[in-house]
């Protein structure tokens, strides 16, 4: 049709000065540290003169100290050095804990430099401090004149749990993702992910061998092979990447890539068209069960006559969950609508972007200024959910086309990641939650699918009304919902079944003539009963949006669809001025990752929560 489709990610402006990835979180998990039943493993003499100089220990793992190390966290260390422990330090003297801190600070030790943040609390009652120290520093000090104990803080007996997967943002701890990083999890089934994209860079370690396939359909030239923009394997990245300190929502979900755009980013409608085609043909062989399409075509029209509404359509109906971003057109949190294909079809999950103010909690999160959302032109209101979508960090190969356009972006060039923002990478965080849900729930229809993310979605006050959907992504709630409502009851009933084929198609034509005589069709299944009162209440399908007006000739005239009611400048891509945060204040910190993991009931790397009842043995 040589429509153009657009990207649904956005450009942000910002100087070099913002950028710069560091290591992968040093904080990870520690073992169980209990002060009151620490045994006495070090052995100590005394001197004949007083003083913390007359003390010496021989600690297991540790060798000579000169500071008392319980065994139990001595024990720890010797086991994982590079790991962060919640430890009391105390000093050698009788003066305030300021002058120990300061002694703490100046010293230098290579990597083992302790840096200010590293030190919670000075004390004023002992010559002591409280401080988030690795095992390296803790065998470091211990063998310092101005330290005498280091001793586990027995109020917090974890730092975190040492999941197998990990990521540094704070996006995964707002959605609950990690629940699903757990051996237990991963240990399910998950069904594959279909990336109708720019296709994926399958030599990545984010994706080790789980690309299983790769088909490239674009018509557009040039179209390098693998991902010669970049677009697609960020998307991918935040489906299911694994790479350490980046891991996707599914980081053992399986990916097919399906190759639609060019190198610059463009594709055609035709070209989704035969992707969704491609994928109907090879769902079975590739256990395809989830599709993300992070792109929207450019011209309107009402879902009767689009041809990229009706096939991702034929895709639900025919067992695919489709995920897609809502498009980045609104003007400063303004209602804009979605006129678009395919986030205007009833039937999919339509994915907004959330602000999340770098916090964790979502009730002061809002839509972000250019995340698109409102009615579409057949009166449906959209988008259905939301998820984090500003600054986000994914897996972009150097040389790809986003990489060379957007040099100031990169955050690391030796591995290959972007800080971006757009509905484009909300949406692969809801493909990824979708897919863990069917790896649990293997016999789950999309609608049930669509049901569970809806009903478990975390509140969001301070967002306008309908501009996140029914609230924010919550993967944790979501994998506990056991019998979802169905959000698409009110049009399932205009679904019918072609025996000769049994495929499944939607009936337009009922379904307009049901809506337009009767404004209040859709009340039952949309009501406060069913939904809370958020997102679907009864103004959602009031009698405004459903008025014999909003059928009439004239709002299908071609006046009403030309050029110049519909010109791209209308619906310009409106997140270009969107301006990026330092990476540090999008980062998450080891107490909010120990704060999550204990909200969702993490306790072993092993067992699921959601599956087991866990304890901290490593048996469910």
């Amino acid at each position: 049709m040589g429509m153009r489709l657009a990207r649904a990610e956005r450009s942000d402006k910002r100087s070099n000065a913002l950028w710069g990835r560091g290591g992968r979180r040093s904080g990870a998990a520690v073992a169980v540290l209990v002060v009151a039943a620490c045994a006495l493993a070090s052995t100590a003499t005394a001197g004949t003169t007083a003083g913390h100089a007359s003390w010496a220990f021989t600690t297991h793992g540790l060798g000579k100290t000169s500071a008392y190390v319980p065994g139990t966290l001595a024990s720890q260390i010797q086991k994982s050095p590079g790991k962060k422990f919640d430890v009391i330090v105390e000093g050698a003297g009788q003066s305030a804990g300021s002058g120990l801190r300061n002694s703490l600070l100046s010293a230098r030790h290579g990597s083992n430099a302790i840096g200010g943040l590293q030190i919670r609390r000075t004390f004023r009652a002992i010559d002591g401090v409280h401080a988030m120290l690795t095992g390296a520093q803790i065998a470091y000090l211990a063998k310092t004149s101005y330290v005498s104990a280091i001793v586990p803080n027995d109020r917090v007996e974890l730092s975190s749990v040492d999941l197998p997967y990990s990521n540094d943002q704070k996006w995964p701890w707002i959605v609950g993702a990690p629940v699903d990083w757990n051996t237990q999890a991963t240990a399910l089934t998950a069904p594959t992910i279909a990336v109708v994209d720019s296709g994926i860079d399958s030599t990545r370690a984010d994706f080790g061998s789980r690309v299983l396939d790769q088909v490239n359909l674009a018509s557009l030239s040039p179209n390098s092979p693998g991902d010669g923009y970049g677009h697609g394997t960020f998307v991918a990245g935040i489906a299911a990447g694994g790479a350490d300190g980046f891991a996707g929502v599914a980081p053992s979900a399986n990916l097919v890539s399906v190759d639609v755009m060019n190198d610059q980013g463009e594709a055609t409608v035709a070209d989704i068209v035969s992707a969704c085609d491609w994928i109907l043909q090879n769902k079975a062989q590739y256990n395809i069960r989830v599709a993300n399409f992070s792109l929207h075509a450019m011209d309107r029209a009402s879902l009767f006559f689009d041809p990229l509404d009706q096939a991702v359509e034929k895709l639900w109906l025919n067992g695919v969950v489709v995920v897609t971003a809502a498009g980045n057109y609104a003007d400063n949190g303004a209602e804009s609508g979605v006129p678009f294909a395919p986030g205007n079809d009833p039937f999919v999950i339509t994915v907004g972007a959330s602000d999340v103010n770098d916090t964790l909690g979502t009730s002061d999160d809002t839509a972000a200024p250019w995340s698109a959302w409102g009615y579409t032109p057949d009166g449906f209101m959209k988008p259905d959910l939301s998820a984090p979508g500003r600054y986000i960090i994914g897996p972009v190969s150097a040389g790809a086309g986003l990489a060379v356009e957007r040099p100031d972006h990169v955050t690391s060039d030796a591995n290959g990641y972007m800080q971006l923002s757009g509905t484009s990478f909300s949406a692969p965080m809801v493909s990824g939650a979708a897919a863990m849900l069917l790896a649990q729930h293997p016999d789950w229809t999309p609608d049930q699918v669509k049901g569970a993310l809806m009903v478990s979605a975390s509140p969001t006050p301070a967002a306008a009304p309908g501009s996140l959907g029914a609230g924010e992504l919550n993967v944790a709630a979501a994998r506990a919902v056991a019998t979802p409502p169905n959000p698409n009851a009110g049009i399932d009933q205009f679904v019918t079944t072609t025996a000769s084929t049994a495929t499944a198609t939607f009936d337009g034509a009922a379904w307009q003539g049901a809506a337009s005589a009767n404004a209040a069709w859709g009340d039952a299944a949309w009501s406060d009963a069913a939904w809370g009162d958020a997102a679907w209440r009864d103004a959602a399908w009031s009698d405004a949006a459903w008025a014999s007006a909003a059928w009439g000739d004239a709002a299908w005239s071609d006046a009403a669809w030309a050029d110049a009611a519909w010109s791209d400048a209308a619906w310009a891509d409106q997140a270009g001025g969107d301006l990026s945060l330092t990476q540090a204040s999008t980062n998450v910190t080891d107490d909010e990752i120990a704060q999550v993991e204990a909200d969702l009931g993490i306790v072993d790397p092993v067992c699921d929560p959601i599956l087991s009842s866990c304890t901290a043995t490593g048996t469910p």
